[in-house]
C-alpha cells in the first residue's frame, strides 16, 4: 500500500509524540524511584498519555469534530484541546498506576493521582496545547526551522515558487462581504492544505487572497509536485463546489504562476520574527502572475523551471512567447498551462501535449520547435 505524502507526515508526527511521551514518562518516574520497575511504569504512562493526544493531533483534528473546534474562537479552541490533552493525561496516569499498583484502587481516580499529578496534568496540557497552538500559526516546517536555528544565519537555496491568487476575489468580497469572505479564504486555504502536504510543499506566505507555496528544487525534481499541486487542488475544490455555491453563492478560481530560481532565506525582523525567501526568483514569480491576470491566463510556468523539471505525466502546455519582466534584461520564455482535469492520479487528459513537447525534451516522434530548441539550448542565471 502506497502512503500519501500527508499519511507519512501524520505517521511521523504521532511517531514525535510517542517519542516525547516516553521521555516525559521516563523523567516522571523518577518520583517512583530509579530501579527497571519504576522506569517501565514511567515508559507505560507517558505513552498511555499520549496515544490519545497523538491521535487526537494526527487524524481527528482533521476530521469534521477537529474542524469545528478548530473554527471557534482561539480561547475556546484552545480550553477545548485543553481539556483533551488532560483528560488524556489523568487517563493515562490513572491506567498506569492501575497496571503497576493495586487494581482496587481503579475504583477511585483520586486514589491514584495526587495533588502534584494533578498539577503536573495540567501544566504538560496547557504546554503541549501552546506548542500545537503555535505549530499551527507557524507551520511544521517553520517550526522546526526556528527551533533548530537553520536559518538563523542565511543561506542561499534552489526553490520552485508558486503564487497563486482567487480569480475575481473583489467581487466575491463585495457580494458576500468582509467578514463571509475572510470565513472563504479560510475554507479554501484549508481545502489546499492536503494537496500542499501531499505533494511536498511548504507554505510561505499568505498574502490577502494569494497564497505562496514553495518547494525545494531537489524534491519538485522528484515528482513535479508543483504542476501536480494545481490538478489535486482542482479535485478537492470540484468535491466541495456544492458546499461553496450553498454557502458562499460561489466556487473559488484561481490563477497561477510558476518560476525557480536561488533565493537567500533566513530570519529577518527583531520583536516579531519570520523566515523570508529574498531573490529575483520571488519578483520574477509576483510578475508572472501579473502577466496571468492581465492576459487572462488561468496557469503560466517559466520556461526555466519546465526545462529543470523531469516531468512524469503529460502536461497540456503552449508557449506564450517571451515576455519582458520588470527589473530582468533578457526577456523570460513563459508558458500557458492548459486546464487539467480533475482526479486524483495526476495525469492529464488523453490528447493532451507530451512532456516531450516542453523546451529541452526530445523524441523520435516529436522534434521542439524552435523557440523551444533556443529555451533548451539557453541559459539564464538567477539571482
Amino acid at each position: 500500500m502506497t502512503l500519501t505524502h500527508r499519511e507519512r507526515f501524520r505517521i511521523r508526527i504521532f511517531l514525535v509524540i510517542l517519542a516525547i511521551g516516553l521521555i516525559d514518562g521516563l523523567l516522571y518516574s523518577l518520583n517512583y524511584g530509579a530501579d527497571l520497575d519504576a522506569q517501565l511504569r514511567g515508559a507505560v504512562t507517558g505513552l498511555l498519555v499520549v496515544v490519545p493526544i497523538g491521535l487526537w493531533e494526527t487524524w481527528l483534528s482533521t476530521a469534521a469534530i477537529g474542524r469545528f473546534v478548530r473554527r471557534q474562537r482561539a480561547a475556546i479552541t484552545v480550553l477545548i484541546s485543553s481539556g483533551i490533552y488532560l483528560s488524556s493525561i489523568l487517563f493515562g496516569i490513572h491506567t498506569g498506576a492501575v497496571l503497576f499498583d493495586d487494581a482496587e484502587k481503579a475504583e477511585s481516580l483520586l486514589g491514584v493521582i495526587s495533588d502534584e499529578s494533578f498539577a503536573f496534568a495540567v501544566a504538560i496540557s496547557l504546554l503541549m496545547n501552546l506548542i500545537f497552538q503555535i505549530r499551527r500559526i507557524l507551520g511544521p516546517d517553520v517550526m522546526v526551522q526556528f527551533l533548530t536555528g537553520r536559518y538563523h544565519h542565511p543561506r542561499e537555496e534552489d526553490r520552485v515558487i508558486l503564487f497563486l491568487d482567487i480569480r475575481g476575489s473583489t467581487a466575491i468580497a463585495e457580494q458576500i462581504g468582509a467578514l463571509r469572505f475572510l470565513d472563504f479564504l479560510n475554507r479554501f486555504y484549508a481545502d489546499l492544505s492536503e494537496p500542499i502536504l501531499e505533494t511536498g510543499g511548504q507554505i510561505y506566505r499568505y498574502v490577502g487572497d494569494e497564497i505562496i507555496v514553495t518547494w525545494p528544487m531537489e524534491r519538485a525534481a522528484r515528482n513535479a509536485g508543483c504542476f501536480r499541486l494545481l490538478q489535486l487542488a482542482e479535485a478537492v475544490i470540484a468535491q466541495h463546489a456544492a458546499h461553496y455555491e450553498r454557502t458562499y453563492g460561489t466556487v473559488p478560481a484561481w490563477r497561477a504562476a510558476l518560476h525557480c530560481g536561488r533565493v537567500a532565506v533566513g530570519e529577518l525582523g527583531d520583536i516579531r520574527q519570520e523566515i523570508v525567501l529574498i531573490g529575483d526568483a520571488v519578483n520574477v514569480t509576483a510578475r508572472l502572475v501579473d502577466h496571468a491576470r492581465a492576459t487572462g491566463e488561468e496557469a503560466v510556468a517559466s520556461a526555466d523551471l519546465i526545462r529543470r523539471l523531469q516531468i512524469p505525466s503529460p502536461i497540456p502546455m503552449r508557449p506564450l512567447g517571451p515576455i519582458d519582466i520588470r527589473g530582468r534584461r533578457e526577456p523570460l520564455e513563459v508558458y500557458g498551462l492548459g486546464a487539467l482535469p480533475p482526479n486524483r492520479s495526476g495525469m492529464a487528459a488523453a490528447g493532451a501535449a507530451s512532456a516531450t513537447d516542453r523546451p529541452g525534451a526530445t523524441a523520435a516522434s516529436s522534434r521542439p520547435s524552435a523557440a523551444a530548441a533556443d529555451v533548451a539550448g539557453s541559459s539564464q542565471p538567477i539571482a
